[in-house]
């Protein structure tokens, strides 16, 4: 028996159709018009059912996708704000929801690498307090390798912070530097690799050693030009002047030291134009008055002998050898006689003596004696 409004099979007891829902009228058997005419329903029911479940399917890869996505913008943000490790629990989160997510994928190992460059740039600065600064820059140049692959927002933050940890620790290395240092040979380099960085406490830093080194340059110039050291004088506060060309005491004492120098030369010009008189004066007294008759006597012995004894000394500022003494003898004013004789030792020093002696024999009077000259050779 079939259902008079749909034509579907009814059940002996059935009062109503269960697929209608009208109430059994009568008792028709179906004829094949009519089963012909509602076929169609069972192929249409399957294809409801299937866009059902496909509907179904996509609505839940639809949240899948969406949860997935939520999470990667959390990733993103915190990334953006340096929490990278909070970044990487939501990165893990959508590819837990979506293990095929390419830009999660990628993401994640960015904020590992800024994981672990954070955590080298931490030792670095470990490395700064205990002023081990070739240690720390190793750790800064791994922080750089670890993330030089990279671009974008993320990697441009890292790069500044391992920018910045460079500064820091350079800044650090020269501060420790400068201690002890007092000379311009030693601050100078240290002035230059502060010069060289771009901030505001290496500015002040590179100020200090500038006026530091003006300072030292001013006394050490102003020793030496003590000592009348005019060259180096004037080099030292070149080097100073260098560092600070507006130094007024630099520049006053450049011009004191051309002023010194000049007089001084101009003085040892004249020193010099004295010494020469002088040692002109000193060597024509060499040679022609640098002996002192000390005494000259005769005296007549029990032969007759005649007996011509001396003392001379020298006045030479040099020594002088080969000397010999010319003297005359006289008897009443008459030369009765002429000898030249030389002295002994033959070679005297300034302010030495020497002597010598003659004898005249057969003589048998006593006679006066005169000198006449000496010569001698400068040594």
């Amino acid at each position: 028996m079939f259902c008079s409004n749909c034509g579907n099979k009814l059940h002996t007891y059935d009062q109503y159709c269960e697929t209608c829902g009208a109430k059994r009228l009568e008792t028709v058997e179906p004829t094949r018009k009519d089963i012909k005419r509602w076929h169609w329903l069972t192929p249409l029911i399957a294809l409801v059912i299937t866009a059902i479940c496909l509907s179904g399917y996509f609505y839940s890869e639809h949240n899948k996708t969406n949860a997935a996505m939520e999470s990667f913008k959390k990733g993103e943000t915190a990334a953006l704000e340096s929490e990278y490790k909070d970044a990487r629990e939501h990165f893990e989160e959508a590819l837990t929801i979506r293990s095929e997510f390419p830009a999660a994928t990628e993401n994640k190992k960015l904020v590992n690498s800024a994981i672990e460059a954070k955590e080298r740039l931490h030792i670095a600065k470990k490395h700064q307090e205990e002023k081990e600064f070739s240690k720390s820059f190793e750790q800064i140049e791994k922080a750089s390798e670890i993330v030089s692959g990279y671009s974008g927002k993320v990697a441009d933050t890292i790069q500044l912070d391992i920018k910045n940890t460079r500064m820091n620790v350079n800044v650090a290395e020269i501060r420790y530097e400068m201690n002890g240092k007092s000379t311009l040979e030693e601050l100078e380099p240290i002035l230059i690799k502060a010069e060289k960085l771009d901030v505001e406490e290496a500015k002040e830093i590179a100020e200090d050693l500038r006026n530091r080194i003006a300072n030292i340059a001013y006394a050490q110039a102003n020793a030496l030009l003590t000592d009348h050291q005019f060259s180096a004088a004037l080099a030292s506060v070149k080097k100073g002047l260098y560092h600070e060309p507006k130094n007024e005491k630099l520049i006053n004492l450049k011009s004191t030291i051309q002023n010194e120098q000049a007089a001084f030369e101009k003085a040892e010009e004249h020193r010099l134009e004295q010494a020469l008189i002088a040692a002109a004066e000193e060597k024509e007294r060499n040679l022609n008055d640098a002996l002192e008759i000390i005494s000259l006597k005769t005296s007549l012995n029990e032969l007759g002998d005649l007996v011509v004894k001396g003392t001379v000394k020298s006045k030479a500022t040099v020594p002088i050898n080969s000397i010999r003494v010319s003297y005359s003898l006289v008897d009443k004013k008459k030369v009765f006689d002429e000898n030249e004789v030389y002295i002994y030792p033959d070679l005297l020093y300034p302010g030495e003596k020497g002597t010598f002696e003659y004898t005249h024999f057969m003589i048998d009077k006593k006679l006066d004696v005169e000198f006449n000259e000496a010569n001698w050779y400068l040594k």
